[in-house]
């Protein structure tokens, strides 16, 4: 048995080899809920797209070659005699599941797709990642893939459509068709639409929540980061991106978060805090709009929300997105 273990990041793939499974790994895990994923492109289009936003400037050449060689690993089948999928029930995972299904989907195959998907693991009861366990509970793991169905690969690949859409409507339609073929793959995309903004003031559901953090005075970055995760069933978003986050609201004009850098030390995480500028008060507090008073430029799957005028909205008192 020569397997290809494909899972959704290092922390997986290193669990894998220290198990003793047989087989060969390989990572699938671009953060897809971060930055343009446009549905209007070839798939060698999207990758160099991809690249250049994970690089942050043109010259991707490395990254594009990381992204590629992903891809040339899944389809050379003459190395492996099946192929193992490890995966879990967040956003970041289940948009990397389906963009790897849909890419699965789209060629011939002659060798066993398999699929070990899970929101939850005995002994955790907090359970939010594969990364958590242990070398034999992925042995355990491993004895309980499932081989991967018509039905889920055709689902993958409405849902990865759905998601590069520039009308993010289409997500919404596909939540209310039968997903239950890839069961953590509706609430995943349904956590996805409160990170547009919302209809309240003009935040997403990420952005409240760190804002909320420095209400009562300045928040240490190292406390407020953890405490993203207060209030979800599974991790959303990485240290790296809530840095990028809290930079984003600082550079904006008007500034919404102050941030003080102590250390910037060479880490996801400079060492820090996060303060309310008057702006951002305002905002929270109702008595203004985030995209009116300071604009917004976000790509969320195939949407530019872009400018301070009309956007797609979340509207929490309707469960639903609005054009506002």
């Amino acid at each position: 048995m020569n397997p290809l273990h494909v899972a959704n990041g290092h922390a997986t793939t290193a669990l894998i080899e220290q198990s003793g499974l047989r087989g060969r790994t390989q990572v699938w895990c671009d953060p897809l809920n971060e930055g343009p994923v446009p549905g209007n492109v070839s798939d060698d289009e999207l990758l160099m797209i991809r690249a250049r936003f994970l690089a942050s400037t043109d010259d991707a050449t490395d990254v594009a070659s990381d992204l590629k060689r992903w891809r040339d690993a899944v389809d050379d089948e003459s190395a492996y005699d099946e192929l193992v999928l490890w995966f879990e029930h967040d956003l970041f995972d289940q948009l990397n599941l389906i963009q790897l299904l849909t890419h699965l989907g789209g060629r011939p195959r002659s060798k066993p797709v398999t699929l070990i998907c899970i929101d939850r693991y005995p002994g955790h009861p907090h359970f939010k990642g594969i990364g958590e366990l242990e070398p034999r509970d992925i042995e355990i793991l491993f004895t309980a893939r499932r081989p991967v169905t018509t039905e889920q690969m055709e689902l993958a690949a409405s849902a990865w459509s759905a998601f590069r859409s520039p009308d993010p409507r289409a997500i919404e339609e596909l939540l209310r068709d039968d997903t239950s073929a890839l069961p953590f793959l509706a609430p995943a995309l349904a956590r996805h639409l409160e990170e547009f903004p919302s209809d309240a003031d003009g935040l997403s559901r990420s952005e409240r929540r760190m804002m909320e953090q420095a209400l009562d005075g300045p928040a240490p970055i190292h406390t407020a980061f953890p405490r993203m995760h207060d209030g979800e069933t599974a991790y959303y978003i990485a240290d790296s991106w809530f840095a990028d986050r809290v930079r984003e609201l600082s550079s904006a004009s008007p500034a919404l978060v102050e941030l003080s850098i102590t250390s910037n030390r060479a880490a996801a995480l400079p060492a820090g805090t996060i303060a309310l500028t008057k702006a951002g008060r305002d905002v929270l507090g109702g008595g203004a709009d985030r995209i009116q008073l300071c604009g917004i430029d976000r790509w969320l799957g195939g949407v530019h929300v872009q400018g301070q005028g009309p956007a797609w909205r979340w509207s929490a008192r309707s469960g639903r997105l609005i054009e506002a």
